[in-house]
């Protein structure tokens, strides 16, 4: 059995990286048996991404390896998981996008490198300098997200803004991003000449602190967040991987707003997708920002498609396959 190990509380993430890998796994190798250990309750995931595993354990991340049993590779999304090294399995790492001082952190314990570790990004975006004592082979394989599909927009009079602020984090991170949003969405309602209404998409565990106050509607939009983002004239949201990936395959006009993670450099990829897909964010110009939301509400108009090129999905689950005993 391949056995992915994914962190689910801090937002879905992790689990939507580990099902489009897995479900190209499916597609190479039908009768490969495929499990998945996460440390939270999955929520979030379509049907079809739940059913490229064959197994799915909600177990705490310290007991990740003591369940893991058989022969197959492990492969771990960019999480620290105890124990690890001590299993005769393959051990694959994917690992995003991080901060080149915390990427020491993710090294297997006993000194035993990783026999490979995946890069879900174009070599020249980012690339891990480790040595062969860290991993034997560092493979990136392109942008791994979902193409998300034409969808026609609702009919209304009211242009409508998507804002997603995610689907976990602590109370004080919801609370923080709730204090930056609330002020750009009032400026912009006080500028704009066209009329709007705010769609706030939150997920299953995301904090009551975050609920803003300038919102109209809120939504969960459970694993068909990429669907609203393409039904959205205008999208605010926070940088994490997936959804600036989803967000690029639309052409809806998007302000990028970073939050703090521990390994994953959002204030980095909002300054880079930003300007790409519309604006990005700064805590110390939210007039700026509003005055861009207002412009576009009264523009009215769309961008083009950021071209990702082929989703690494298929070359990733080749790699694991490759490595499988």
């Amino acid at each position: 059995m391949i056995q992915f190990c994914a962190t689910g509380k801090t937002g879905l993430g992790h689990l939507r990286r580990c099902a489009t890998i897995a479900g190209a796994v499916r597609r190479l190798a039908p009768d490969e048996p495929i499990g998945l250990a996460t440390n939270a309750a999955v929520a979030g995931l379509e049907p079809a991404d739940r059913a490229a595993f064959n197994l799915i354990e909600t177990v705490e991340r310290g007991a990740f390896a003591a369940g893991l049993s058989g022969r197959g590779p492990v492969v771990v999304d960019t999480a620290v998981v105890p124990g690890l090294a001590a299993l005769d399995r393959p051990l694959v790492l994917i690992l995003r996008e991080t901060p080149h001082q915390r990427v020491a952190r993710f090294a297997l314990e006993e000194g035993r490198p990783w026999d490979l570790i995946i890069v879900p990004n174009p070599q020249e975006h980012w690339f891990p300098e480790v040595g062969e004592d860290f991993a034997r082979r560092v493979a990136p394989v392109g942008w791994i997200y979902r193409r998300t599909p034409a969808v026609s927009h609702p009919v209304s009079e009211l242009l409508r803004v998507l804002v997603a602020t995610g689907g976990g984090g602590t109370a004080e991170t919801a609370a923080a991003l709730k204090a930056e949003i609330d002020p750009i969405i009032a400026i912009a309602r006080a500028t704009a000449q066209r009329p709007f209404t705010v769609v706030q998409a939150i997920g299953p565990r995301a904090a009551p602190e975050g609920r803003l106050e300038q919102a109209d509607e809120i939504l969960d939009p459970g694993g068909e967040l990429n669907r609203e983002f393409a039904r959205a004239d205008i999208a605010i949201s926070t940088a994490g991987y997936n959804s600036v990936l989803e967000l690029a395959t639309t052409d809806t006009p998007t302000l990028l707003i970073s939050i703090p993670r521990n390994i994953d450099d959002q204030e980095a990829r909002a300054r880079l997708w930003g300007p790409r897909l519309g604006a990005c964010h700064t805590p110390a110009n939210r007039a700026a920002s509003g005055s861009w939301l207002a412009s576009c509400i009264d523009a009215g108009s769309g961008r083009r498609p950021w071209d990702l090129g082929p989703s690494g999905c298929t070359a990733a689950a080749q790699l694991i396959l490759d490595v499988a005993p």
